[in-house]
């Protein structure tokens, strides 16, 4: 990632040649999140002849349709509300223009078979989950994005949004290519999926039991044998989570990434690779940490508090009295319509089929924010 221009691959558009979406029918996984937010308001203000799909799962006793038509009242939409002529005509439009595909990552049941552009954004963001929901969420949920669209027979361009940390724990310059790294991801999926299975039995075991109730004896045994029971099956499940996220943490690092957000975000790719980029049209996007809108919808807007939100909030609180780090070390930010502007433009400009481009979204090449400046 550096900060020269780039000049196009053979078979792309150089410079002045780049192409705009027009009419295509535009499928968005993960849309009810903050990037995917972002991208469907952009499609909508700013590409009005194009057609949106997008993936997501009914709750409760809302329907998946119910759900994405609730989405307008989010303030990402404001500004597009109000250029459309109000609520009223805005419904009308987000009606005659986007449409719910019910499912989720682990479950897609019918696929529009005319799709031009299919964007991939959902995945966990948490650096520590359990192994087994990381591994489910961003390995096994490209698995079936994939697969449902191999199933409809179509020929879309595929954006897949990873991120820029997949290299793992390697220093220097980080090319704008496949992975270098031999790692069976699908015996790595399988082994992480067991991972629960495996806990759960060993959390069951007397000895580890035994531990449990004599520490909520300890702390609650005036209370009476129920309450402690309670307590000591609370400690289980506790310590189940805790066990899966060393899991997590520990497989990432002996295989040379810091932690299994982005060795499961590094297996994505590969998937993408293997089961659509092998065949078809493939991008793959790498953002830094995504932070807040600079200029759109608006400056600020940011949804939610994940990645390094937090810490900045605890910071600012007063509540973190410290933000440890070398001064000179650089936090690589990039706000969120950043990203979106480069996911619709690489959606427009696809590369030859079997070859997939790559793309990293980085500011700490060219604007470099240091700690100490932070």
């Amino acid at each position: 990632m550096t900060g020269h221009p780039r000049i196009a691959p053979p078979g792309l558009p150089g410079p002045g040649e780049a192409k705009q979406l027009t009419t295509e029918h535009v499928f968005i996984t993960g849309g009810t999140g903050f990037v995917g937010q972002a991208i469907l308001e952009r499609l909508l203000s700013s590409y009005p002849d194009t057609r949106i799909s997008v993936l997501i799962r009914g709750k409760g006793s809302l329907s998946s349709a119910q759900r994405l038509a609730g989405m307008l009242r989010k303030p990402v939409f404001a500004g597009w509300i109000e250029s459309v002529g109000g609520k009223a005509a805005a419904e009308a439009e987000f009606t005659r223009r986007v449409s719910a595909v019910d499912g989720s990552l682990s479950r897609i049941d019918a696929m529009p078979t005319d799709l031009d552009v299919v964007i991939h954004s959902a995945s966990t963001v948490s650096f520590d989950p359990p192994i087994d929901e990381a591994f489910d969420t961003n390995v096994g949920g490209a698995n079936t994005v994939y697969d449902a669209i191999l199933a409809t027979g179509a020929d879309p361009h595929v954006v897949h949004i990873s991120t820029a940390y997949v290299g793992g724990m390697r220093k220097g310059i980080a090319v704008e290519r496949s992975l270098e790294h031999d790692v069976d991801w699908k015996a790595e999926h399988v082994a992480a999926i067991s991972a629960r299975d495996r806990v759960e039995l060993e959390s069951r075991m007397p000895e580890a039991l035994r531990a449990q109730l004599d520490a909520a004896r300890a702390e609650h045994g005036k209370t009476g044998p129920q309450a402690v029971a309670a307590v000591a099956e609370a400690a289980r499940i506790a310590w189940v989570r805790e066990r899966l996220v060393d899991f997590g943490r520990t497989r990432a690092e002996s295989l040379g990434w810091t932690d299994v957000y982005t060795l499961t975000k590094a297996f994505a790719e590969r998937v993408a690779e293997q089961k659509w980029g092998a065949e078809h049209r493939l991008t793959v996007l790498r953002p830094s940490i995504i932070e807040s809108a600079l200029r759109h919808p608006f400056p600020g807007w940011i949804d939610g508090f994940k990645v390094a939100d937090p810490l900045i909030i605890a910071y600012g609180r007063g509540q973190l009295p410290d933000f440890p780090g070398l001064p000179d070390s650089v936090l690589d930010v990039i706000p969120v319509d950043f990203v979106v502007n480069a996911t619709i433009a690489a959606a427009a400009n696809p590369p030859e089929r079997t070859t997939p481009q790559y793309f990293q979204v980085v500011s700490g090449a060219s604007n470099p924010l240091p700690f100490h400046a932070m």
